[in-house]
Parts: structure tokens; sequence; C-alpha cells
């Protein structure tokens, strides 16, 4: 059985006569105990233990540096149970090493996810929590760390998305240190112990008449003073980082695209929500003319710079949506256009059963359909939205239409209506406005109102 001490020492130091080299005094130093017997405030709590390890060695593990008695039979205590679960303890992981062995092991996560996980580790924790020992690791370590990021982030764009990313980042670093403790390399998760502010859904808005008129004013006023219009546009302040189009904006935007070789698509996202890497990986088994309806299985994600297919986000994701006959005549005439494609192109061709490929057969990249979406939208001189609102357009105007916030949720693959609701609650009062303004519209009045 492992047997240890607790105790305290210090750095202090006297003269060896014998050597005539300075020693340190430890557990003997005078200051160490005042004269009635008790602990002074000098030096530090540590302890010695003696293990045996799991391969049948013998060997003593020694701590120090402890603030409280307590502290230490703590760690030494974590120690203990490590060594019992097989653990190597006599040699101290670092937080960086810890964190690099757990991403190289994690493997219930989807690629991308694991990616974005990578780059946390590399770019976050190892800078600001690497050298630190896994177990002397402290809530106030971590704490210093996000104020950092939500202060950097703050800096780049703004106070809402700073803490967004704090969230995200904690997130992580708790979802490790779970496994930390799973695996008894802890005893308790610091991270857990970090107190943070209640993170709020960024609102979604939609651009109503008034927010766009005020928005193209700053974006005028940019362009006098000598930005580009597309710089205007970039720094032009918008009332919300997720803006949803008007259904005469998504109208200007798909007459604005009709001749693009990727129409379809485009009219496929936005008139069924689908994300940007499911429409990347339809495939045309997938599609159902007859029917007029499309199943969702599968989605191209980009993955440090590489695409490859990927299930979908969850299991809700998974779903059958309807195209309508439009949609179908839609996506005929885009297979008519890929047919030509291929044939002029020849043996060149990359032969593929994707709805929406390059011009070459090859797939479609994610992040430049991003890309390509933004440079459309500039030339139709639209209000800026992300490829992802589609999403929230489309959803607007389901339920301007009528639709049911069940409906809308099981259209978009959300796994409850209860993040669609909350998603969509701005959303839903703007295009409510709007539906009872357009129901006056048609009920006419004698007396002038």
């Amino acid at each position: 059985m492992a047997r240890g001490s607790v105790y305290r020492r210090c750095g202090c130091s006297e003269l060896d006569p014998s050597t005539g080299k300075r020693k340190q005094l430890g557990r003997s130093c005078p200051k160490l105990r005042r004269a009635n017997g008790q602990w002074a405030n000098h030096g530090a709590w540590a302890f010695t233990l003696s293990l045996t390890l799991h391969t049948g060695e013998r060997r003593q593990v020694s701590r120090s540096g402890f603030d409280t008695r307590d502290e230490a039979e703590k760690v030494m205590d974590d120690l203990r149970a490590q060594a019992a679960n097989g653990i190597r303890v006599d040699k101290r992981i670092t937080t960086g090493d810890f964190l690099t062995r757990w991403i190289d092991s994690k493997h219930d996560v989807k690629a991308n996810t694991a990616a974005h996980y990578r780059r946390y580790i590399e770019k976050v924790f190892i800078p600001h929590l690497g050298g630190i020992a896994l177990a002397d690791l402290r809530a106030h370590h971590i704490t210093a760390m996000l104020q950092e990021v939500n202060s950097s982030a703050q800096n780049r764009r703004t106070s809402s998305t700073g803490n967004a990313t704090t969230q995200r980042v904690r997130a992580v670093l708790r979802s490790a240190l779970s496994d930390a403790v799973r695996e008894g390399y802890i005893s308790t998760n610091p991270a857990a112990l970090v107190k943070m502010p209640t993170a709020t859904r960024t609102k979604a808005l939609v651009w109503t008449r008034g927010r766009e008129d005020e928005w193209r004013a700053e974006v005028q006023r940019l362009i006098n003073e000598g930005s580009t219009p597309s710089l205007a546009r970039r720094k032009a302040k918008r009332p919300s980082s997720v803006m949803v189009w008007r259904g005469d904006h998504l109208g200007t935007f798909l007459d604005h695209v009709e001749q693009h070789r990727l129409y379809a698509l485009f009219y496929v996202a936005a008139h069924t929500g689908m994300r940007r890497g499911e429409v990347c990986g339809l495939r045309w088994a997938d599609v159902d003319m007859d029917a007029g309806t499309i199943t969702i299985e599968r989605q191209l994600v980009n993955v440090v710079g590489k695409v490859q297919e990927d299930s979908p986000k969850s299991s809700a994701s998974g779903r059958v949506v309807a195209i309508g006959k439009e949609g179908v005549e839609v996506l005929k005439a885009h297979r008519a256009r890929t047919n030509a494609d291929r044939l002029a192109w020849g043996p060149a061709y990359s032969h593929t059963s994707r709805v929406f490929v390059r011009e070459d057969g090859t797939d479609l990249d994610p992040s430049w359909l991003l890309k390509e979406f933004q440079r459309q939208a500039f030339k139709a001189d639209l209000p800026p939205v992300r490829f992802h609102d589609l999403r929230h357009a489309a959803a607007s105007l389901m339920l301007a239409s009528g639709s049911s916030m069940k409906v809308v949720s099981t259209v978009l693959g959300h796994s409850s209506t209860a993040i669609t609701s909350d998603v969509y609650t701005s959303v839903y009062d703007d295009a409510g406005a709007a539906a009872v303004d357009a129901m006056r519209a048609l009920i006419p009045r004698n007396q002038a109102r």
C-alpha cells in the first residue's frame, strides 16, 4: 500500500562548514514553527509518497509549493489513485502534453470538430497553460486565459462575439479535463469551477427597410470618406451579426444568379434551408424527381484544407425535404448543364454522383462556396448576410407563410422545436409584422387611416 507524509519546508539555506557550500534547510528550517510550536507563515506545504508502480518498481514521489495542508493531501491522494489505475506518476505530465495526447486519441467526434479542438489546443491552451503541470492546473489559471481570449475577441469584433468565443474555449477545455478526471490524472475538473457570464445567443434580425436604409447610409458615408465600396460594406455596422434577407432580397439574389452554373444550388439552399456542407455533399441518388424530395444523408466538410465526406451534423440533420415542382425543373435543367460540362471536358472530367460539382466534376469546397455566395451578393448590391443565413431566410419565409414551428424545425433538421423557437423568435416577430401589413393591404377600407 502506498504511504506518504505531509510536511512544511522552505528554500532557506545555510553554509555547510564541512563543504564550504550552501545547503537548503528544507524541513529543518527553524522559521517554520513559532515558539509555541504552531506552524509559522513561512515556507510551503509538501509531501513525499512512496509508491509501487504498475511495473513493480518502487518510486518515491515528492511535490511541494502548496498553500495549505489540505491541498497537499489532495494532490497526494490523486497520485495514489493514479498509480492504482496503472498511470505513471513519477514523471509529471504537463497540461500541454495531456491535451496533445487527448486530441490524438479523440475518435468520438467528427473530423471537423476534432480539427477545431486541435486549433484551440495549439493556438490557445498550449501558449497559456501548456507548461503548467496538469496536477497543478487551477481555476485561476483558466480564468486568466479566458480573460485574455475575450479581450482579444472584443478587439477584433464585438463583446457578444468575445463572450461566445470564451464559452466555446472553456467548453472544449472542460471536456478534455473531464476525460482527465475519468482517467485518474486529476480528481476535480478546474474548468468546471470557472465562473462564466451567461451566454446569450446572437439575435437574428430581418433586414427590414429601416435597417437597410440605415446601413446603406453608413456605407455611403464611408465611401464619401474615401473607402472603396467593398471595404465600406464590410466596415458599415450591422444591427446584428446574424441578418436575414426579406423575400424581395432573396428574389433579387436568385434573379441575379439565374445564369450562374450553380444557380440550382442557391435555389435549393434558399428554399430548403440546407446547410452548405449538405448541398455540397448531395448525390443524385438522394433526389427523387417523381416525389419532388431530397434526402439529406451526408455532408462535405473542409478539414485542414482537405474536403472530405462526413455524416450529417446530428441525427436530426438526416431528413427528407420537399423541393416542389419548380425545384424539380430547376434540378433537371442543372443536370442538363452538368452533362454538357462532362462532354466538354471529355476524359479529363472527374465522374462523380454528386449533384453540385466544379466545372471538371470534382467536389465543391464548402469554404469556396461561402466566398462565392458573398461575391454574388455583393454584385447584386444586397445587404450582407452569410450563406448560413439562407437557412434563416427560408425559415422566416416558411413562418410568414403560416408553416408551424414543428414543420420548420423538421425541414431545418433541428433536434427539437425549442431550438427552432430559440433561434427564430426575433425572426418570427419580424415576419409576423410583415404578414400583418400584407393582410391589411388585402382588406380595403373606405375611411383613410
